[in-house]
């Protein structure tokens, strides 16, 4: 533990992470080449070069703290007990980055055994940094971030996402999905789960919802919507889901007032689909 204040990094990562930004432009919309590292799973150049820059600006600036980050981590190196972890998303949104689609990020979170604590995300298509730590505040650029207080179901704007492998597995949010969207204002979804979270902690949506994300996905978002005032917890209606861990690949995100009334209408969908 470097034993910083939180709120004393968070102007250095978000320096970082807004030079990752302005790599990233050089290649938005600009013909980049992107090769597949799955069926629908894309890297390009950008994503390696965004990453190599805020790997070695954070081991440079915080070199105790470990890194781990989406195109270059070793998925054999585990987390030790109570160590703080940098997880990084270079482009958090590459297909919509790699298709011209303004919604990707650079996303940085800073945790310790799962439990987010610090992060940035710099949206450089949209022009918007959220920042913070869980000592608070949380920013969206320079005005300060809360989160949503709309309490009836039919009021909530939603976002959520859906699993790589949901053409063969049946787990795959679908029947989730048609039970909220039936009963909420709408249900956004816009490919990049960092910014998904960061507007729920700026109060754009009142709930985030996906599952089989990597802690790189999480990590920075979760702190905003707690700084925010938010709460979270794992899919599973269980005590042990109730410590959001960003590394169990399964979050729900809202604001304090939307959350008790989203959880019931989830498990309750969650029951359903499987019978």
């Amino acid at each position: 533990m470097s034993e910083r204040p939180l709120n004393g990094m968070v102007p250095v990562v978000e320096r970082i992470a807004r030079e990752a930004g302005e790599i990233a432009m050089q290649g938005y919309r600009a013909g980049t080449a992107v090769r597949k590292k799955g069926a629908i799973d894309l890297v390009t150049e950008f994503d390696v070069a965004c990453e190599v820059h805020i790997l070695a600006e954070l081991r440079r600036a915080f070199p105790e703290i470990r890194v781990v980050a989406e195109e270059s981590h070793d998925p054999s190196i585990a987390d030790r007990p109570e160590e703080l972890v940098f997880y990084v998303d270079p482009i958090d949104g590459t297909m919509n980055y790699a298709h011209g689609h303004p919604f990707f990020c650079a996303s940085i979170g800073l945790s310790r055994a799962g439990a987010p604590l610090l992060g940035v995300i710099h949206a450089p298509a949209l022009g918007v940094t959220w920042s913070g730590s869980i000592e608070g505040p949380a920013m969206r650029n320079s005005e300060l971030c809360k989160v949503a207080e709309r309490d009836e179901v039919i009021d909530f704007l939603c976002a959520t996402g859906f699993p790589r492998d949901r053409a063969s597995n049946p787990d795959n949010n679908y029947s989730e999905f048609v039970h909220i969207k039936n009963r909420v204002r709408g249900v956004r979804r816009c490919g990049s789960a960092a910014l998904d979270l960061a507007m729920v902690a700026d109060g754009t949506y009142d709930v985030y919802w996906e599952q089989r994300l990597s802690p790189w996905d999480v990590a920075a978002g979760a702190a905003l919507v707690l700084a925010a005032g938010g709460k979270m917890r794992g899919f599973e209606a269980s005590a042990a889901s109730q410590r959001i861990d960003v590394r169990n690949g399964a979050v729900i995100a809202a604001s304090s007032t939307a959350y008790q009334p989203f959880v019931e209408m989830f498990d309750t969908a969650r029951a359903q689909r499987k019978g």
